[in-house]
């Protein structure tokens, strides 16, 4: 993922690095609007003339930059009181703990909400993450859980982030949900696993976990990406 301008409100850089937690930083190929080279269950290349398997999921179809934007959650879909939907700023290069993540994504694309002012503003991102086989998001999906179950705060930027697994609901292949304290604001994220997508959204309120909403905007995100996959 590119690098973009820094925000500077230490709030959000907060609920951005937790957002940003199994991205990469490194800049996505030439060709990241192609379709991926045809690889094997295990991930490397298939033998020329063997049939590819079939991938799993109806989220499985690698989606060109373009549609993969045009499949991110508009404002129009927001709940009411919400501004924004931009991808404008709002991106560090932080995982959970630091993990080694195993694979980058090919393309990324998110949007940013806000609600509110000031200091109490309440933060709203989804995002999707595209790799280039379901293997691959499966193994990047596999280590931010592995480190999540032995790690269970850090220091960012001189704050503290706390750490703790929450349910969330039943998408995609697989799904994954994370509290982020620090001390001043909770920040509410869930990825789900779809073919060679993460797909994620997040809240971070300075009040109580804002976990429904968080859960509607995943809910939405995967059905627009799964509609944009199946069209």
């Amino acid at each position: 993922m590119s690098h973009r301008k820094h925000v500077h409100v230490v709030g959000t850089l907060l609920f951005t690095a937790a957002l940003a937690a199994c991205s990469g930083s490194a800049t996505p190929p030439a060709s990241a609007g192609a379709p991926p080279a045809t690889r094997s269950a295990t991930g490397s290349p298939a033998a020329a003339g063997a049939p590819a398997a079939a991938p799993p999921g109806p989220g499985a179809h690698f989606l060109a930059k373009e549609k993969l934007g045009a499949a991110l959650l508009p404002l129009s879909d927001m709940p009411a009181g919400w501004t924004g939907g931009t991808g404008d700023g709002l991106s560090v290069n932080q995982s959970f703990c630091d993990y080694t993540q195993p694979h980058e994504a090919q393309i990324t694309v998110d949007s940013t909400f806000r609600k509110g002012s000031g200091g109490t503003a309440a933060i709203a991102t989804v995002q999707v993450r595209q790799y280039a086989t379901p293997s691959d998001a499966a193994e990047v999906l596999d280590a931010m859980e592995q480190a999540l179950q032995s790690c269970r705060k850090q220091t960012h930027n001189g704050s503290v982030l706390t750490y703790a697994r929450t349910g969330v609901d039943k998408l995609g292949e697989r799904a994954l949900g994370v509290r982020v304290e620090d001390g001043g604001s909770t920040t509410v994220q869930q990825f789900v696993l779809d073919g060679p997508a993460l797909i994620n959204a997040g809240t971070r309120t300075t009040s109580d976990a804002d976990a429904d909403t968080t859960a509607l905007l995943l809910r939405k995100q995967v059905d627009r990406y799964e509609a944009a996959a199946l069209g």
